[in-house]
């Protein structure tokens, strides 16, 4: 790959890999044991690849028109049900439900509490409590407000002037049915008064006041559905010089000494793989906790999820940042920053380890039991947290290989935020 050379979005470059290796991978399927099973594995995670985007551009072709925009966080789940179904009024009852469903908003909501969306976050707040009073009439405005705010701010342009035009590299809001083509149908202008019930947030008649008739869930949640997109299209904008740097060396032709090193830790790999057997799972047990750590193994899952356990709440952002999960690979200060911004006045002041199950021999999940206080008000719950064995790049690896350590996938972090708005005094 040349200098100038723009890489393939990730996908892509691993698809072009594996219809490469294809033939190879189809022939070990059929025989026993390990190898065998890994290999339909596989070729079972391709098929489901290949299926998830047949399915995201069915859903272009059929709900883009009506002013549904694919974004990057969309489930595959909610997307797979509204395309298998003929019905496109009940597939956008499904949409609906969907995007105005409390965890769904929740879930936005910490998005808020990050530096680059924060001055938002009042906004929104109220946003969604009108939402939740069914309230739409003044739920649309406030978040076609959130949508002006960010792209203005963010690009100097206005969303409906191609403030969010431009492409985004490996960002499904750049894609077919996402957020150009949601803008194009939402920012169609209305020349009179038309008191017609319209379906989508269409925002010169709903500011000048000429589509006055739009106070209902699916307009209100088309609105969401947006902005969700324009959150994903500016998250993903922010760091794309970084994640382009990465997929040009990750994508460029490996030198013969280079392959032959990928050679033997492949060897390595496959050992360890053969090798490794699951522990008996611990259910309801007393692994560790901040009042008696214990005497875990170093090296272990459990003992990394002490670790990340005490950094919540030591507030130690820097250990936390380098030891969750981050495929972008931004410096560990950003990261902290982002983690001491996220958590606010969020303390834990208790947590125990009470269940470990391996997964994988590169995957482990550690139930959690933690205590502590958001703003003074008390709160405590149940979560788990998924460990993933990985270098330095956060590429999975066999537990216990050299240059190999215990991360923390960062979903973590919105699980507790979860558990705290679940169970807040």
């Amino acid at each position: 790959m040349t200098n100038d050379e723009r890489p393939l979005p990730n996908v892509e470059h691993v698809e072009r890999q594996y219809r490469q290796a294809r033939p190879l991978v189809r022939a070990l399927s059929f025989l026993g044991g390990a190898v065998g099973r890994q290999a339909r594995d596989l070729e079972n995670q391709f098929k489901a690849v290949e299926r998830m985007k047949a399915e995201r551009a069915e859903f272009a072709r059929r709900f883009a028109p009506l002013g549904w925009t694919v974004f990057d966080r969309f489930s595959v789940d909610v997307m797979h049900d509204v395309v298998s179904g003929p019905d496109d009024d009940e597939a956008e009852r499904l949409l609906t439900d969907y995007h105005l469903h409390p965890d769904q908003l929740t879930f936005l909501g910490y998005r808020f509490h990050v530096s680059q969306f924060e001055p938002w976050h009042k906004i929104y707040e109220r946003a969604v409590e009108r939402a939740a009073a069914q309230d739409f009439i003044s739920t649309v405005p406030l978040v076609l407000i959130i949508i002006d705010g960010i792209c203005t701010t963010k690009s100097g342009k206005h969303p409906f002037s191609g403030g969010a035009d431009a492409p985004v590299f490996d960002s499904d809001t750049s894609g077919p049915g996402g957020l150009a083509e949601g803008l194009a149908v939402l920012g169609k202008t209305k020349r009179s008064l038309d008191t017609t019930p319209i379906v989508a947030p269409y925002r010169h008649g709903i500011v000048h006041g000429l589509n006055p008739s739009f106070g209902t869930a699916i307009v209100a949640a088309k609105a969401f559905n947006l902005l969700q997109a324009i959150v994903d299209y500016f998250d993903r904008r922010e760091d794309e010089a970084a994640r382009i740097a990465r997929a040009v060396e990750e994508q460029r032709t490996p030198s013969w000494s280079e392959l032959s090193a990928t050679s033997a830790r492949t060897r390595d790999m496959t050992r360890r793989i053969d090798a490794w057997r699951k522990r008996p799972e611990i259910i309801d047990g007393e692994i560790a906790s901040s009042d008696a750590p214990g005497a875990l193994d170093a090296g272990s899952p459990e003992a990394a999820a002490a670790d990340y356990l005490a950094a919540i709440a030591g507030r130690n952002f820097g250990r936390l940042a380098a030891m969750t999960i981050d495929y972008t690979l931004r410096p560990v200060n950003q990261r902290a920053g982002m983690h001491r911004t996220e958590l606010g006045k969020v303390t834990v002041t208790r947590w125990r380890i009470i269940g470990i199950r391996d997964e994988t021999p590169a995957i482990s999940v550690v139930t959690v039991q933690l205590e502590g206080t958001r703003e003074e008000s008390p709160w405590k719950g149940e979560q788990t947290m998924r460990l993933i064995y990985s270098d330095d790049k956060f590429d999975a690896m066999v537990r216990g290989a050299d240059g190999g350590r215990w991360a923390v996938m960062p979903n973590f972090i919105l699980a507790l935020w979860a558990t705290i708005m679940r169970t807040a005094g």
